[in-house]
């Protein structure tokens, strides 16, 4: 029974760590999605270059702020500290994790029931969050530039394998 035991101990503890590591990217796109949206689409960045070129002119062209490579820089510096507001939900059929928001962006009352919220749940998914941010910050930067169809799906599960267990998820709105 021992034996059996130690058996199964690494492959709980590796699905967990890949529960984790894929509800972390999943949420980290959510709010980088929510934190794009809230911007004034009107709301432009100038870039290029400012030396002068020969004519006279200037190669200076203004961007879109929303989804510029400097406004979504400065999103992954500071998003993973979102992650406090999640907590742990665990599915009864599969035991496996989930990480939904339990803080409304909008302040509606949410269902909270079955949700584990400690700080241990939300320093791991912060943990998480930021070492994805960090590796995969030209993935984020290159798929959230453009407007792109389940870039959650896109990102998490085909680029970077963090959720390759769970591609059936269901999207989930914030």
């Amino acid at each position: 029974l021992a034996l059996a035991m130690a058996a199964l101990l690494p492959a709980a503890g590796a699905r967990r760590s890949q529960d984790l590591h894929c509800g972390a990217c999943r949420a980290l796109v959510d709010e980088l999605e929510w934190e794009i949206a809230q911007v004034d689409p009107r709301k432009t960045i100038q870039m290029g270059s400012f030396r002068i070129n020969p004519d006279g002119s200037q190669s200076v062209v203004e961007v879109p702020y929303a989804r510029s490579e400097a406004h979504l820089t400065e999103l992954l510096e500071r998003v993973c500290e979102k992650m406090k507001e999640y907590g742990e939900k665990v599915d009864p059929s599969t035991h496996r994790k989930s990480y939904v928001r339990v803080i409304s962006h909008d302040g509606t009352k949410m269902d909270l029931s079955g949700v584990k919220i400690d700080g241990d749940v939300a320093s791991s998914l912060k943990f998480a969050c930021e070492s994805i941010a960090e590796e995969y910050e030209d993935e984020l930067i290159e798929f959230l530039s453009h407007e792109a169809d389940n870039v959650k799906d896109r990102l998490c599960s085909k680029r970077t394998d963090l959720c390759d267990h769970a591609l059936h998820i269901p999207h989930d709105e914030l």
